[in-house]
């Protein structure tokens, strides 16, 4: 492997042995190297084999049965498909164009779990449809259909509609993939459509009305398909006008503002509230525990971060744009950043999910690293206890924060990856001059 030619990696987390398989793409080669679960590796037995046919330029997930590792990627329209096949008891490698016979379905995501390789589609006969890779294609495991439901108070009655999984007018699907382990950036979870996965548990949630969150979960062990609606928060003087939610562990996190006031609660999944706060434009912030900052783009040139003093700046920034929030947990405390992401197009802009090169998709942590390095948008951070409550102290610096410092002191980088493995968060990068592989756990 050359030293000066630039690379792209991701990695491969088998999460039954705790073996690591690291992949270095180097223009029309592929490396691959397996380490154990001590990160021991043979640097002289390895798989070189061809790259894979340049329009397969995301990596969607993977499949691993004993030392076979199967790697699916797919084009940028997503309707076209191949598997990277790597044995690493024979150190051969090959690639196959595979066809997921997904019929008149539309291609929504590929999950793992148990080392295993699924993918989720949907088609206008409501159906939810579950296929599992078998090695060479896929099977369809379970077909979830979608009924019509009504809340509790009978308000809201909805049917699933094809067109919450799409892009307006494309034949393309608009869900935005969340780690719930790691923190993501306003610009990720202001989506009004996200996937999130808790282990078996695979949460799809939409908020395209205003009305309500409509939350699927899928059971990847027992495969049933349980449906909720959640009514958005209310307000007695003022219409909101734009809402959003978050899971987080078993609750949901909901918000709605307007340019004059803004309700934020949390409520379990059976609908009983367990908090909420309220933000009103002439009032301070009473739950913060940070300034408003605004990132991105300023009115003074070279100036990208800036801190808000009013409440009423908070509210119509975060307005203008679309809203999110995002909870991670530490020591028991909850961290939320509550705020909104403005969409600016700008010429030759690459997407948010465009990371590692031409690599996407399936490591949502690496997403969120780049995303949380690179947003633009206006939010506040707020620290709750157990029992949701507001508590004072500083907001601590977050690992990605952590590994930005340290990616700024290397000099000879190349293939950077950010990525879970055995639940620790690391970091990953092919050093040029000396033509040598460095991981560093965070």
């Amino acid at each position: 492997m050359s030293k000066r030619v630039r690379k792209n990696s991701y990695t491969i987390s088998n999460s039954i042995t705790n073996d690591l398989a690291i992949i270095l793409v180097e223009n029309k080669d592929i490396y691959a190297y397996l380490s154990d679960s001590n990160f021991k590796v043979n640097s002289t037995q390895f798989i070189k084999t061809k790259n894979i046919k340049s329009k397969y330029n995301k990596v969607l997930g993977f499949s691993i049965k004993q030392n076979n590792y199967h790697v699916l990627y797919t084009n940028d329209s997503r309707n076209k498909f191949s598997i990277l096949k790597l044995d690493f008891n024979n150190f051969s490698g090959e690639s196959i164009e595979v066809d997921l016979n997904l019929d008149n379905d539309l291609f929504l995501d590929a999950i793992n779990y148990k080392n295993k390789l699924y993918i989720l589609s949907a088609n206008s006969d409501s159906i939810l449809n579950l296929r599992v890779y078998n090695n060479e294609g896929f099977d369809l495991v379970k077909s979830f259909e979608l009924e019509e439901i009504k809340d509790e108070t009978n308000l809201i009655s909805t049917k699933f509609q094809y067109g919450l999984f799409m892009f307006s007018g494309k034949e393309k699907t608009n869900i935005t993939k969340i780690e719930q382990r790691v923190f993501n950036s306003i610009e990720q979870t202001s989506a009004k459509n996200k996937m999130y996965q808790n282990d078996k548990s695979i949460y799809l949630t939409f908020d395209v009305n205003e009305l309500a969150t409509h939350l699927y979960k899928i059971d990847l062990e027992q495969l049933n398909l349980d449906y909720k609606i959640y009514p958005y928060p209310k307000s007695k003087s003022h219409e909101f006008k734009n809402y959003n939610s978050f899971i987080f562990e078993n609750n949901i996190y909901q918000i709605a503002s307007s340019k004059e006031t803004l309700k934020f609660v949390i409520s379990d999944f059976d609908s009983k509230v367990i908090k909420e706060f309220n933000i009103f434009r002439d009032k301070k912030i009473h739950f913060k525990n940070s300034p408003i900052i605004q990132e991105g783009q300023t009115a003074l040139p070279f100036v990208t971060t800036r801190e808000l003093e009013e409440t009423r700046k908070y509210l119509r920034k975060i307005n203008n744009g679309n809203i999110g929030i995002n909870v991670t947990k530490n020591d028991g405390n909850y961290y939320l950043t509550l705020g909104g992401f403005q969409v600016i197009t700008q010429p030759n802009m690459g997407s948010v999910n465009t990371v590692n090169g031409n690599f996407t998709g399936y490591n949502t942590t690496y997403l969120s690293f780049n995303s949380y390095t690179t947003t633009k948008s206006t939010y506040f951070n707020s620290i709750l206890d157990s029992n949701f409550n507001h508590v004072k102290g500083s907001f601590e610096s977050t690992p990605f924060n952590k590994i930005k410092d340290y990616k700024s002191t290397l000099k000879y980088s190349s293939g950077e990856d950010v990525f879970f493995h055995k639940n620790d968060l690391f970091f990953g990068y092919f050093n040029q001059k000396e033509s040598s592989y460095h991981l560093l756990k965070f």
